[in-house]
């Protein structure tokens, strides 16, 4: 049993855009307990052949895990005989903003690398989940880390263990491409300043991490998305609420469990999705 941990974003901000149409990033992003489970298993026949309990999740060349399966094995210089049959449980919602896929992709590269015994470095690793999707180098590593650039700059920060998260999804999906095209069309200015976070982390403190929190896609996400459930964090105790990634999940962070707890109680019949998480300071969970 292979795990894949969600990640939330305590800030996101775009700092500029390559000529090639990719975003610049600066966002601190937090591994959460919330995982997916994937199970690997080499068969006889040549592919790559994925399973999924959630049947909106696509099976063929479309997944991440499928992407990543390919280009790890594209780049060993080893003969890779039979294929791989790869099973995944969901746990993790999609076009949540939580990283699943991601996760999923970063989980796969780390079993296949163990599995078939490929010997790839954690750098040589980084590299190829880059090509593969932003948020992957981060999986790869976990924790608490500043990624900057398109996601291949990863800045370790002091771990944070002294919360609780309140994940709160409505229905609606919200599609990480589509959300970028509308920030492009509405030209957004802020004067979002990182330090005060960053202070806040290093100093361990929850509260001040609560009020410094800034997504700037939440600029660009309609309002019916996000204010329901932030509202409805507040009004449980949250110190802070904030859409994480491009949307549509919401958390709020919490500083003691039983308030969490007494928050995810009140909130699980509301929302199609809610769940109470706690942080991680890894991406990836193998077996061994």
């Amino acid at each position: 049993m292979n795990k894949a941990y969600a990640k939330i974003n305590l800030s996101l901000d775009i700092t500029g855009v390559r000529e090639d149409g990719y975003h610049l990033l600066s966002t601190i992003m937090q591994s959460i307990s919330l995982h997916d489970i994937l199970r690997f298993e080499k068969c006889d026949d040549k592919g790559i052949f994925i399973t999924c309990d959630d049947e909106s999740i696509p099976t063929d060349d479309k997944n991440i895990v499928y992407k990543a399966a390919a280009k790890l094995f594209e780049k060993s210089e080893k003969e890779i005989l039979g294929g791989i049959k790869i099973h995944i449980e969901k746990k993790i919602p999609h076009g949540a903003g939580l990283g699943g896929g991601s996760a999923d992709a970063a989980a796969t590269l780390i079993a296949l690398n163990k599995l078939y015994d490929l010997d790839f470095s954690k750098k040589e690793l980084l590299k190829i989940g880059e090509r593969i999707g932003a948020d992957v180098p981060f999986c790869l590593t976990g924790g608490t880390v500043l990624c900057e650039g398109i996601g291949e700059k990863l800045t370790p920060l002091i771990p944070l263990i002294n919360f609780h998260a309140v994940i709160v999804k409505s229905d609606v999906l919200s599609p990480t491409e589509a959300a970028y095209k509308r920030y492009d069309s509405m030209h957004i200015n802020t004067n979002f300043k990182q330090n005060k976070l960053l202070d806040s982390i290093a100093q361990g403190s929850i509260k001040k991490l609560s009020k410094n929190m800034f997504n700037i896609l939440e600029f660009i996400t309609p309002r019916d998305v996000i204010d329901e459930p932030k509202n409805a964090l507040s009004c449980n105790g949250a110190l802070g609420s904030m859409m994480t990634g491009s949307g549509s999940a919401v958390f709020g962070l919490f500083k003691r469990k039983s308030t969490a707890e007494k928050a995810f109680k009140e909130l699980k019949d509301k929302f199609p999705f809610v769940s109470i998480t706690e942080p991680v300071s890894y991406g990836v969970l193998l077996d061994d």
